[in-house]
């Protein structure tokens, strides 16, 4: 099992604020679907699949995340703006890309900002991916001010 997390990104003033997402992933299990919230929230990837963002930039299945051979894989699974891995658009709109390898401190952008990126509702998700780190220990007094400081940004 791997244990993974996905924390908001921070560049600049663009952040669409969540709080850290943990998932486990076990080679051969069902991929961790993310998309756009519809109906329901789920945001804790240990008891369901499924990650959603209540941004309208992403599509209702817009990436897939799973384990194989003890590695994290990313792709997009045809959705219509977009996933980029360090900035670089890893399919064209519509079309399932290929797998591609995550690795610890890759920047994954779900998505591109729409009118702007000014409300949530119309922001990228942009992701800071961790992995295999000791996710035990305490966030440093300085992360938690930083973090404090951009939630008040998105708010």
């Amino acid at each position: 099992t791997h244990r993974i997390c996905l924390v908001p990104y921070v560049d600049s003033n663009h952040i669409f604020h969540f709080e850290p997402i943990f998932c486990d992933l076990t080679d051969g299990d069902t991929p961790i679907r993310i998309g756009r919230l519809s109906g329901h929230s789920a945001l804790d990837a240990r008891s369901t699949n499924e990650i959603t963002f209540d941004t309208r930039v992403l599509s209702r299945l817009h990436a897939e995340i799973w384990s194989d051979n003890g590695k994290i894989y990313i792709k997009d699974t045809k959705s219509s703006s977009g996933t980029f891995l360090n900035h670089v658009h890893i399919s064209c709109p519509g079309s399932e890309s290929a797998p591609y390898q995550l690795k610890d401190g890759d920047f994954v952008q779900l998505g591109v900002d729409y009118q702007g990126g000014m409300v949530d509702v119309y922001k990228s998700i942009r992701i800071q991916i961790e992995i295999g780190r000791d996710f035990t220990q305490v966030r440093s007094p300085f992360s938690l001010s930083i973090q404090s400081t951009f939630k008040s940004f998105s708010t």
